[in-house]
């Protein structure tokens, strides 16, 4: 009589060889489940999302999920880490344009602030910054170190403004953290009110505000 073995579990995508065709097949899977759990997460509020919800609104199997995530916590993690690089490589791409420091700082404040004023990111933006999101496990280690990427690249830009005199008063490091809170509170404010205050207005007040306390000078 032969010892019964347990069956070993099925190795990860990326452990495997798929051909072009299935991995185009399944990445266009995790498109879709991503999609579908934006719009409930964000629709859904204090109701919350389950896997059932989103596999049914999107027409896919149990196992289309769990080929991809090992549940709802890893999915509304990778949903957060995809949005916050985004966000990052747009700053970056915003910054590098910019003629100045000065306009840099501008870029970088306005682009930040597309994130609830683009109507796809917003939609994006209130599923991410619901109750449901934050609850999920890991979620407060992913945002802190999305927020210090995004960072990251506002200190480089202060530095560059300092050392070229356009921000003679600033403290990069510091100000950087004042700066992206201001910002977040702008961003907040639309979260909870389509009514608030248009771009270009925060955009004014948070510029005029980083300029008076950077000492800046326009070259």
């Amino acid at each position: 009589m032969t010892a019964r073995t347990s069956a070993a579990p099925p190795a990860p995508l990326s452990a495997r060889r798929i051909s072009p065709e299935r991995a185009a097949r399944y990445e266009a899977e995790k498109r879709s489940i991503m999609h579908v759990a934006y719009d409930l997460i964000g629709r859904n509020g204090p109701r919350g999302t389950s896997v059932h919800d989103i596999l049914r609104q999107a027409g896919l199997s149990t196992r289309s999920f769990y080929r991809h995530w090992s549940g709802k916590d890893e999915l509304v993690l990778a949903m957060y880490r995809n949005d916050s690089d985004r966000v990052t490589g747009a700053l970056r791409r915003a910054v590098a344009a910019a003629g100045s420091p000065f306009d840099a700082l501008e870029a970088w404040i306005d682009e930040s602030l597309a994130v609830v004023y683009d109507a796809r990111k917003r939609r994006h933006a209130v599923a991410l910054s619901s109750g449901e999101a934050a609850g999920a496990e890991g979620f407060g280690r992913a945002f802190t170190e999305g927020a210090a990427a995004q960072r990251a690249v506002l200190v480089d830009v202060l530095r560059a403004g300092r050392a070229t005199g356009v921000f003679p008063a600033a403290d990069p490091d510091a100000d950087a953290h004042a700066i992206q809170a201001i910002v977040a509170d702008h961003i907040r404010a639309r979260l909870q009110d389509e009514r608030a205050g248009s771009r270009a207005e925060a955009l004014a007040h948070t510029l005029d505000f980083c300029s008076r306390a950077l000492g800046a000078v326009r070259q």
